[in-house]
């Protein structure tokens, strides 16, 4: 597809977005909302209108029609092959076991691929294509086989491929959806995105998938691995795999898999330099998502470390925190022992008595307070303060930046 053709179906679907809401329009109505000039405009008008998604009603006014949503439905009878098979609304709902109301809206949301009913011995107002159904379970067996032949290329390890194995068939649809759009979209920024989102059901009807449904799945992949992109209600049959299946995805994000070891190295580099997310995935040539799924596990392993260090420390002789406060309202508790200092966003429990810090203790906490307090702070870090603080403290204790770099990789082993 050309950068042309992408430009003005791109042009067409803001139109149409724009028309459902008015309802009724004009030329001048619309023109503010939109970037190109009057004649691009004009030219996609009447595309538009001889794909009956509008209607003209004068000489200036054009008129929303509800029969249509997409610029590439319905397919020409002409385009369509021998081996195409169309169903009634009747015969889709008995396939699908749902309501014809249902299909009746599906068709006009454009879910299926549809055209006039010229047959008069046919029930219904549309005929619609069966391959566009979108559902494994009604998959001829050589689609079926296919399918199953070209998902076994995106699994990263034999746990993924196992997993798919005990899974339900529309499970399995499931996954080659979300694998082969995580596949084509390496790389790609948010607007790259966006339209190739828009784009990709215009080829394939079965890679259809919203941009905020995408995002959600692609971050569970990245931290939960294969388990993430299942919904409840299409988890493995066998369920007596699942719990070894998610413990052995879970040893590492699943960013691990979708970097080489030297972009991986960069970004550890990159986090002892102190680089943004932003910039490092511009550096090691990663989307900004996946490089701050890095940084995020990067900060939560040293933030791990430290606590259990304070645990083991509080256990034996626990003790009084001070109590700061950052970014106005967030409230972290400060800890010392052995001139060390230990943070965590809620006071640690005890059985047994809890002392006061003892002076020096104090002057310690007070003195990682005042460079803490000095540190820069975005809205962002809200969340995870806690993290980013003890970030900030080890980056005091191990100024080194080859010290930094062996921790890293002494706390996560690849």
């Amino acid at each position: 597809m050309t950068m042309l053709t992408q430009k003005k179906l791109n042009l067409q679907m803001k139109i149409l977005k724009i028309a459902k809401g008015l309802n009724k329009f004009t030329l001048p109505d619309i023109l503010p909302m939109l970037e190109e000039n009057e004649k691009t405009i004009q030219k996609a008008l009447n595309d538009l209108e001889n794909l009956n998604q509008i209607k003209k009603i004068s000489n200036t006014e054009y008129l929303y029609t509800n029969f249509k949503k997409r610029v590439n439905k319905p397919v020409p009878t002409s385009q369509s092959s021998d081996s195409d098979i169309w169903l009634t609304i009747p015969e889709v709902a008995r396939l699908l076991n749902i309501q014809e109301e249902t299909v009746k809206r599906n068709c006009l949301k454009g879910n299926y691929v549809v055209k006039p009913n010229k047959e008069p011995d046919l029930e219904g107002k549309y005929l619609i294509k069966r391959s566009s159904l979108k559902l494994y379970d009604f998959l001829e067996d050589s689609e079926r086989r296919s399918m199953d032949k070209e998902v076994k290329k995106l699994f990263h390890n034999k746990e993924e491929e196992r997993l798919y194995v005990v899974a339900s068939d529309r499970g399995k649809e499931f996954i080659y959806r979300y694998l082969k759009l995580f596949k084509l979209t390496e790389g790609m920024n948010c607007r790259e995105l966006r339209s190739f989102l828009e784009i990709i059901p215009l080829k394939n009807p079965k890679l259809k998938v919203s941009y905020s449904a995408f995002h959600s799945k692609r971050k569970k992949y990245q931290t939960e691995g294969m388990m993430g992109i299942f919904p409840k209600y299409f988890m493995p049959a066998n369920k007596t795999e699942e719990p070894e299946v998610r413990r052995n995805l879970n040893r590492l994000p699943k960013v691990y898999n979708l970097a080489t070891t030297e972009q991986i190295e960069i970004v550890y580099k990159c986090f002892c330099f102190g680089i943004p997310a932003s910039q490092t995935a511009k550096i090691a040539n990663l989307g900004n998502t996946t490089t701050e799924t890095f940084y995020q596990f990067i900060r939560a392993k040293i933030y791990d470390k430290q606590y259990q260090e304070l645990v083991e420390h509080f256990d034996s002789d626990p003790q009084i925190p001070q109590v700061r406060i950052f970014m106005n309202n967030v409230s972290i508790c400060l800890y010392c022992y052995n001139d060390n200092v230990f943070i965590t966003q809620k006071p640690l429990k005890s059985k047994l008595p809890q002392r006061r810090q003892q002076p020096e203790e104090v002057k310690e906490a007070r003195r990682m307070y005042n460079i803490l307090y000095r540190k820069k702070f975005m809205a962002s870090m809200r969340k995870y303060l806690d993290h980013h603080l003890s970030v900030f403290l080890w980056k005091e204790l191990n100024p080194n930046f080859e010290d930094q770099l062996n921790l890293i990789y002494e706390m996560i082993h690849i």
